[in-house]
């Protein structure tokens, strides 16, 4: 028996592209791809895992979740040439879930050291993150700003979570239903022709 979930997590979207970096949270990460797929049972999910999550999650727990491409964030990994264009198959977005400090200060600086860097650089497709920052400091808050600036880029709503280490309540961007919905209008808009290039 399936319980209805009306709109709550339903994706707009056919596919979807998650990039899992290196922060406690993407140990979660299966569990709320398994989520993603009961909800939308048509959507393909893609997906490349950074190095740093790597120590969180493997691959092959990845690519028995997902329906689509899967490849670790490494140059002799990403067999497909999709990146070089700004995504993987026919991804309508791109999650960065969890996005942690590393990838949020790295885009912002404009690296693209690795297929997904260089594939997130280089899209006009939207991109959510995610975020787990540990802090929010002056010199995080300026270049998270500037990689804000990009139209085709947002967060996710935060909500309050629990922090890994002393259990603590601390408000979080590591939100899937909230990102979602944010891809909701991000693609929305994509198709009306408002989300800038």
């Amino acid at each position: 028996m399936t319980a209805d979930v009306g709109e709550y997590g339903v994706y707009d979207g056919a596919e979807v592209h998650l990039h899992i970096t290196g922060s406690i949270g993407a140990a979660l990460v299966p569990w709320w791809i398994h989520w993603f797929r009961h909800i939308n049972r048509n959507v393909v999910v893609n997906a490349s895992i950074s190095r740093s999550a790597s120590r969180f999650v493997t691959k092959d727990a990845i690519v028995g979740l997902c329906n689509g491409q899967v490849w670790e964030d490494e140059w002799d990994d990403a067999k497909s040439e999709d990146w070089r264009q700004g995504r993987t198959g026919d991804s309508d977005c791109i999650v960065v879930f969890p996005a942690s400090l590393d990838t949020v200060m790295r885009l912002a600086q404009g690296r693209s050291d690795s297929p997904a860097l260089m594939m997130m650089q280089v899209t006009h497709l939207p991109i959510i993150l995610c975020e787990a920052l540990p802090v929010i400091n002056s010199v995080i808050e300026h270049w998270r700003n500037i990689l804000l600036e990009r139209p085709n880029v947002t967060t996710a709503p935060p909500v309050v979570g629990t922090k890994a280490t002393d259990r603590d309540s601390q408000e979080t961007g590591f939100n899937l239903p909230g990102a979602i919905e944010m891809a909701n209008e991000l693609i929305s808009a994509t198709r009306e022709g408002d989300c800038g290039e």
